[in-house]
């Protein structure tokens, strides 16, 4: 017999057991069976001891059109749970167990590993822990995922030893490790250091760059794109990718970095702010610093020297500055100065002194004198004289005796004297001499030097006289032949300021501000006066600052009297005299930056300094007495024409 039919499940378990055991094939016709009964069936079939959840349901139909063997009627047993929703559980020892799908992977499932043989294609759930060695496992599951059954099948990742972990059926799993296999592959891409003797990295790479760029445009790529970078310190191009693109841009690299014997260019520069001496200075710096540089890091230094030479030339004529060498060092430098040759901001410095002097004088006593007749044998005579108050009575008296005209003794004295006398044949023999004068003197001094310069100039500006001050005198022999020595100082107001714009709107100032004056100017010893502030401030363009300044409030007073006399009550201020002096001063000098970084500022500024000149003239000639013929007055400021030439007026006809 070579095939047999199926009618019923008991009819095939009672007539074909025997034949199952001689490994013969038969045909199935199993039609509307309990799928329970089905499942007992196939235990009796296989000799497997079967346990069947309670939650297995359902009817099976099953025909094969060809004769089938053992084996694969229980594939066929396992694939049919499969369609009806169910998975077998092999428990060991020959024990099997149906249950649905989804309660397959919380079931004592076997676990598998490397050391198992790739599985077989069957219906069986296991759990495979696949080992990843190139490919992050994470990037890998989310490629795999959509490939495991959603109903019995799950899939994770371990990171932490990257691994991944397959639950499903025996036949999907074989598959996933198809796809693992192929996927986790190491990376070909290897990084290699090409160094360049003649070319320039920076260039090379470029070209490679663009020529890889052209290739590839509009073609479906097989292999990874390599990737080119130039290493300007060591003049040495990094590529990465597979072994055949770099041996292709090797080959190409070989070719290119050859040494190239070009002519010499020359090219000239007009700068247009920066000066072309100091320029040049700095350039043969660079140049000198660029060299030692690329000679310090290169094995072969002479092909760097000929690539960096370059001579460097200021034409101060033209503030010009001229190259010459390879095109390459020119644009480098052509670069560096288009950097440095820019307008500079300039700063506006008006300071403000401010000097106010405040003295009162007030002085008040009584002199008087008595004397007996000088013609008589004795004399008797006495006087109270107090030299602060001026003119003394004993000058009046003087002047008396002498025949002197007694108002001429007052000339040049201050304030009121009142005097009473008496004069007798021997002269004046009584008089008495009251004064009282008071002084008050009040001195206002503004003086508001205005100073522009560059950014980082020291600049300068001196209002006042240069003074010739006598320090020392020398006589010859026999005291003749004096000469004497003088030497010669700057007397007013002076400012030097440093500016130095800093970023944003901050300025600092280095400044030194004096105001010097004399004192005393018709005595021999001349006192010169002077008030210095030397420092260094941060200011905010536009604002005002006080640099520094001094309040000096100095009272004196002095009391002349006779002894005892003079502190009698009632009549102490006659034997008197009281003298009070009181000086203040006060001197502040004040800052304020503006920073002028185009040229509308700088008419804005130059037209309101300008204008404020013109009314003051203005206003100077109106109130003036008209001293000159027509046509012979002083020539006042012309009108303003900002930025244009200055009117030919201004400097006369």
């Amino acid at each position: 017999m070579t095939s047999k039919s199926i009618r019923s499940v008991l009819f095939f378990c009672a007539f074909f057991v025997p034949l199952l055991s001689e490994a013969e094939h038969f045909t199935l016709d199993i039609r509307d069976t309990d799928i329970r009964e089905f499942i007992t069936t196939v235990g009796k079939l296989s000799g497997k001891t079967i346990i069947v959840d309670q939650r297995v349901k359902g009817r099976v139909s099953l025909q094969s059109p060809k004769p089938v063997s053992a084996e694969e009627f229980y594939e066929i047993f396992l694939v049919q749970l499969g369609v009806s929703g169910y998975s077998v559980v092999d428990l060991g020892n020959n024990i099997l167990k149906v249950i649905p799908k989804q309660a397959a992977m919380l079931e004592g499932i076997g676990v598998e590993g490397a050391e198992n043989p790739i599985p077989s294609a069957s219906e069986e759930i296991i759990t495979r822990v696949v080992q990843v060695t190139n490919v992050e496992v994470n990037q890998l599951v989310s490629i795999l995922r959509p490939l495991v059954d959603n109903k019995s099948g799950v899939i994770a990742s371990y990171t932490a030893s990257n691994v991944i972990l397959i639950t499903d059926k025996r036949s999907n799993v074989r598959r996933l490790l198809e796809i693992i296999a192929r996927v986790d592959k190491a990376d070909t891409d290897s990084m290699e250091v090409i160094k360049l003797n003649h070319a320039s990295a920076k260039e090379m790479s470029r070209i490679l760059t663009s020529l890889i760029r052209e290739q590839v445009k509009g073609q479906q790529l097989t292999r990874a794109v390599p990737v080119i970078t130039a290493d300007e310190r060591t003049n040495s191009l990094l590529i990465r990718g597979d072994s055949q693109s770099k041996a292709y841009l090797k080959k190409i690299v070989q070719r290119l970095d050859n040494e190239v014997k070009t002519a010499t260019n020359t090219k000239v520069i007009y700068l247009k702010y920066a000066k072309a001496e100091e320029l040049a200075t700095l350039l043969e710096s660079v140049s000198d610093s660029m060299i030692k540089t690329e000679q310090s890091q290169s094995v072969d230094q002479s092909p760097v020297t000929k690539r960096l030479n370059v001579h460097i030339m200021a034409h101060e004529q033209t503030n010009a500055i001229v190259l010459s060498g390879s095109s390459e060092i020119i644009n480098e430098m052509d670069t560096v100065i288009k950097q440095l040759d820019i307008r500079r901001a300039q700063v506006l410095v008006e300071a403000i002194i401010v000097e106010i002097t405040e003295n009162k004088t007030k002085e008040v006593g009584v002199q008087w004198l008595f004397r007996g007749d000088p013609n008589s044998s004795g004399v008797i005579g006495g006087a109270a004289n107090f030299k602060n108050l001026g003119n003394s009575l004993l000058g009046v008296v003087g002047a008396a005796d002498g025949g002197d005209s007694i108002p001429g003794a007052f000339t040049g004295s201050r304030g009121i004297s009142l005097g009473l006398g008496r004069v007798s044949s021997g002269g004046l023999s009584f008089a008495a001499l009251i004064k009282a004068f008071t002084r008050d003197s009040d001195t206002n001094v503004l003086s508001t030097p205005v100073l522009m310069t560059m950014d980082n100039e020291q600049a300068s500006i001196h209002v006042g006289q240069n003074v010739p001050i006598l320090t020392g005198s020398t006589a010859g022999a026999n005291n003749g032949n004096p000469f004497q020595t003088v030497e010669r100082k700057d007397i007013g107001i002076k400012l030097d300021v440093e500016p130095q714009i800093n970023e944003g709107s901050m300025v600092q100032l280095k400044i030194k501000q004096e105001v010097s004056s004399l004192e005393n100017e018709s005595a021999s010893d001349i006192i010169l006066k002077k008030r210095v502030i030397d420092t260094t401030v941060m200011i905010e363009n536009g604002a005002t600052i006080v640099l520094g300044g001094l309040v000096d409030d100095d009272v004196q007073q002095k009391s002349d009297k006779v002894p005892l006399l003079g502190d009698l009550p009632g009549i102490r201020r006659v034997f008197k005299s009281d003298r009070t002096k009181r000086n203040r001063k006060n001197l502040m000098v004040f800052i304020r930056p503006t920073i002028i970084r185009d040229s509308e500022t700088m008419v804005e500024i130059s037209s309101r300094k300008y204008l404020y000149m013109k009314a003051q003239q203005m206003l100077q000639e109106n109130g003036s007495i008209n001293l000159f013929p027509e046509g012979s007055k002083p020539t006042t400021l012309p009108e303003w024409t900002g930025m244009g030439p200055a009117s030919p007026h201004l400097f006369g006809r």
